[in-house]
């Protein structure tokens, strides 16, 4: 499952008495918002908005059904089986036909049965409380890179430079930049200028990296191999994965303007303090569509009306 934002993950997944867990992630690096999940020991559901979900079951791997009568261990991991949504319920995707589909199709059965009932919990809580985060030479965070929710992981995990945007996504215009007439946003010649020249900035600041534990109370324990466990007080993790005070005012703004384009995606994240989530809505709302896309995700609402007048120009401009 995709790791993946910014803010301490501080609580715990929701887990039924039939064994049904139902949690979030963050997809960071670049930030994506967050995945919900929920799981059945033998299917489970995911979805980036809360309204389309992709259902994996388990099953056999199809070399091993093939060879079904040799002594070979049992194999299994999660395929992909179908697209399911609260209106047209699952649709089906093609499976190799050496699988076992009647297994697979009773193991779907089973959690589109919860599915309606649990998507009304969404959003559900942060599980992934391990963080990876780019470090200045004071030992300060400045850019979160990776996370996980399994320790025994993070080692496999391949963190990367800090990016802005996926290197495809040629959307972020910094209005900073513009103005000072540096760096043009190059959205006809298929380049990202704007995106790379704050990455070039947040990385050259980066000196190393380190991953912590966030505990209950947003503090963070560095996990080092020595064993020793310096803590981090919250106020020095970014609440919202970036850096936002720089030395130098080109900076500031520049990542001021970033953080602004980010704000739909921003309000995904849990446990923002009350000022950042109303700074975050004013900019956002700008944005209807990309707001209307995430607001189901959204775990609160400052101003609701200001939000719904939002969603209402949205679905205005998609019925045009």
């Amino acid at each position: 499952m995709p790791g993946t934002g910014a803010g301490p993950a501080r609580t715990g997944m929701t887990e039924t008495a039939a064994g049904m867990r139902c949690y979030a992630v963050r997809r960071v690096n670049p930030f994506e918002g967050v995945l919900e999940v929920i799981a059945l020991p033998r299917a489970r559901a995911y979805s980036p908005n809360g309204t389309v979900w992709q259902v994996q079951v388990l099953a056999a791997r199809p070399d091993h059904t093939w060879r079904s009568g040799s002594n070979a261990p049992l194999v299994e991991q999660f395929f992909g089986f179908g697209l399911w949504d609260a209106d047209a319920g699952l649709h089906r995707i093609p499976a190799n036909p050496v699988m076992d589909i009647g297994a697979m199709q009773a193991a779907a059965d089973a959690l589109v049965t919860v599915l309606e009932q649990a998507v009304a919990g969404i959003p559900f809580p942060l599980t992934d409380n391990l963080e990876c985060w780019s470090v200045d030479d004071r030992g300060f965070p400045i850019a979160l890179l990776a996370t996980s929710d399994d320790p025994d992981r993070i080692d496999d995990i391949r963190v990367t430079h800090w990016m802005a945007t996926h290197s495809a996504d040629h959307g972020f215009f910094a209005p900073s930049l513009a103005e000072r007439g540096a760096a043009p946003a190059g959205s006809g010649d298929g380049t990202r200028r704007h995106a790379e020249q704050l990455e070039q900035r947040v990385r050259a600041a980066e000196a190393t990296r380190a991953w912590y534990r966030r505990l209950t109370d947003g503090s963070g324990q560095r996990l080092r191999p020595d064993g020793h466990d310096d803590v981090l007080p919250l106020s020095v993790f970014p609440t919202l994965g970036l850096r936002s005070a720089w030395p130098d005012e080109p900076t500031n703004a520049l990542v001021r303007d970033y953080l602004e384009w980010s704000a739909p995606r921003l309000l995904t994240l849990q446990h923002l303090p009350l000022g950042d989530r109303e700074r975050l809505e004013q900019v956002a709302c700008r944005q209807a569509v990309e707001l209307a896309n995430w607001r189901r995700l959204y775990p609160a609402v400052v101003d609701a009306r200001r939000v719904e007048a939002a969603c209402v120009e949205a679905r205005l401009r998609s019925a045009r």
